[in-house]
């Protein structure tokens, strides 16, 4: 995949010399999805927040987070940011292989960030225009298809939900896969799929390259506020390198809080790292950026997979507290 960025803007003028002494590593690669869900990270970053702690980090942009526990096996990365059910599902089977077909080798993943939480028009599902499909009855009474970027993964639990909240199941639809969001919209343009689920910025990009509608929100009823984005290592890595994810950490927190309270600077951002146009991120909707992680508030995640089949064979949702590395301001 693409390198976005190389080292972070830093320089020996500003690197932080009583950090960096600190540090198990001086240099750090994480893999990231190029959606809204990343922006505190890629501020942190644009404004050399990581540098001032000593650390240079390299971000790599890669299409879902598999992809990035791919690249944790092989020692590629030593961070991926990306959605929570690919990481918990990895966790659970405590095995993995990606692409299919590839070698399966052991993972233990540990949750070192919750990145994102989910806003009114950060997740919805769109249609053209002149589409027959006006509501989300329309497309189960006709089992239309649905593009999504991978299958039993997170697109499960957001339709699953959308689907319950409307008295329907999730059979009722057909879930397509379109491996890469950028090209979602190009798919529903060319009636390759009835309707899409795109994540920001995709679902402006639909609407203002080729008139895409939303025909339905996902951020309701029991998903609304629900965590989408988090950033994992692996455990034994994250374990022996404490100081380098604190500091970390730390650059990282400061981008979350600018993302919140800054919207230039996360049009910047994501103009600058998801390719997007300027117009498009100046129009288009961003979630929140949590400072702590609030276990409660991620264990929906956990709970709503269990309740719409991605995690069969468990007879209980999974406890997410078991993979997260507990940090300072943490809410149990």
């Amino acid at each position: 995949m693409a390198v976005l960025a190389g080292c972070s803007g830093s320089s020996a003028s500003s690197t932080n010399v009583a950090f960096a002494s600190r540090l198990e590593v001086s240099s750090i690669t994480i893999d990231t999805v190029p959606t809204a869900d990343a922006t505190g990270l890629y501020i942190a970053y644009d404004d050399g927040l990581f540098a001032k702690q000593g650390l240079t980090v390299r971000i790599k942009t890669i299409n879902g987070g598999e992809f990035g526990i791919t690249d944790l096996q092989e020692n590629k990365v030593q961070l991926v940011e990306g959605n929570y059910v690919s990481f918990i599902l990895a966790q659970i089977a405590g095995k993995f292989g990606f692409p299919p077909g590839a070698a399966v080798k052991p993972v233990n993943l540990r949750i070192i960030s919750d990145a994102s939480q989910m806003q009114p028009g950060n997740q919805a599902l769109y249609v053209l225009p002149n589409s027959p499909y006006k509501t989300v009855a329309d497309l189960a009474r006709d089992h239309a298809t649905v593009g999504i970027n991978s299958p039993n993964n997170i697109a499960q639990v957001l339709l699953g939900s959308l689907l319950t909240e409307n008295g329907l199941k999730l059979s009722a639809i057909s879930q397509v896969v379109q491996p890469a969001f950028p090209l979602m919209p190009a798919y529903l343009a060319k009636h390759k799929i009835d309707a899409a689920w795109l994540p920001e910025p995709f679902g402006t990009e639909a609407e203002q390259d080729y008139g895409a509608v939303p025909l339905a929100d996902f951020d309701q009823g029991s998903l609304q506020d629900f965590p989408i984005g988090a950033i994992v290592g692996d455990k034994q890595w994250v374990q022996t390198h404490p100081n380098t994810i604190a500091a970390f950490l730390r650059a990282l927190e400061q981008g979350q809080q600018i993302a919140d309270s800054n919207r230039s600077a996360v049009e910047q951002a994501l103009a600058t790292h998801t390719g997007v146009s300027k117009l498009v991120a100046a129009t288009m909707t961003v979630d929140t950026y949590p400072l702590v992680m609030d276990v409660p508030v991620m264990q929906r995640v956990s709970d709503a997979m269990f309740e719409f089949g991605v995690t069969p064979g468990l007879k209980q949702p999974y406890d997410i507290a078991n993979m997260i590395q507990p940090e300072p301001g943490e809410i149990k």
